[in-house]
């Protein structure tokens, strides 16, 4: 029987410094977590050296490039690191400033933006039902423009993966129409082609919702298809809910709806809540699922970290 799997999500401020990075491998190696999804495109922007979009604001000046650390870091201590990407969510700012780089496409292509109607679609705050701002997925120079991020990634670093979130609309009332899902499905479907063309053995990998029902009708995320059709080879359904019978049953849910695709269940790290987490592990164990990945990464709570590795 294979051993149960464990990984992390790793946010971008985790990974701003070398000592960072360094500890991040640290902390994984040392509890025997193999793996970790490590935020490199939060929005639009890049936390390793790119030619295709700016360097993030939040990293400091020079040459240090976080991927390529963790990547050659990794590979001493044993540690796979998968890159992880915000697809369609390229920007937001608390204090609704939009990105300072006029490279960065909000500003270069405002025309390859989501537009939703009774929403400004240069808002960056976002709303209750919307994070900030969105490229429309019905648009082609975007979706080659997003094709060609990832590619430049795994061509150019050894990672293990690549990781899709926010790969979806952001609610359905802001597509023309369901049939808007298409769009979504027709990037993740070139994507597959072309990271396996480029980096073959490469594990692509995507945070869903985890009701296939939800995330089809409310996001136009139908990745029950993009299992069936092999254009994913790991999926994290997101069951992120403080009462553990209905993260059983979400990602029960998960498991039946891709019954045949290598499946982390996606678990939420409450402070302070150890008892819960480990109860939560063994809800994602018990419903099939091959692994556990724990949102998030969170160097001042290592007693989570600890827990989630033991369980």
């Amino acid at each position: 029987m294979s051993a149960f799997e464990k990984s992390v999500w790793v946010v971008r401020d985790k990974i701003t410094t070398m000592r960072a990075c360094d500890d991040l491998l640290a902390d994984a190696a040392e509890r025997a977590i193999r793996e970790i999804v490590v935020q490199v495109r939060g929005r639009g922007d890049a936390y390793y050296h790119s030619d295709l979009e700016p360097r993030a604001q939040d990293l400091p000046g020079g040459d240090f490039d976080p991927l390529a650390h963790l990547v050659r870091g990794g590979a001493a201590v044993g540690v796979r690191v998968h890159a992880w990407t915000n697809v369609h969510f390229v920007w937001s700012s608390k204090d609704g400033a939009l990105p300072r780089s006029p490279r960065h496409l909000v500003n270069a292509h405002p025309d390859w933006l989501l537009r939703p109607n009774g929403v400004k679609y240069l808002d960056p705050v976002g709303g209750s039902d919307w994070e900030g701002i969105y490229i429309d997925p019905a648009e082609r120079r975007a979706a080659l423009h997003t094709l060609a991020v990832f590619a430049d990634i795994v061509s150019r670093y050894a990672v293990e993966g690549l990781h899709y979130d926010y790969v979806r609309y952001p609610q359905a009332q802001y597509a023309t129409s369901l049939e808007d899902r298409r769009h979504v499905t027709r990037l993740v479907t070139e994507a597959a082609g072309r990271l396996r063309a480029r980096r073959p053995g490469v594990v692509i990998s995507a945070a869903v919702f985890p009701d296939p029902q939800v995330a089809r009708d409310k996001v136009l995320q139908s990745w029950p298809d993009w299992a069936r059709d092999g254009l994913v080879d790991l999926l994290c359904p997101m069951a992120y809910r403080p009462d553990t019978a209905e993260v059983a049953r979400l990602l029960r849910a998960a498991r039946a709806a891709a019954p045949r695709t290598r499946m982390w269940g996606g678990l939420m790290g409450y402070p302070g809540e150890t008892a819960l987490l480990r109860e939560q592990v063994a809800a994602a164990r018990a419903v099939g699922c091959e692994g556990a990945i724990l949102f998030a990464y969170e160097p001042a709570q290592r007693e989570l970290l600890d827990t989630f590795a033991d369980a």
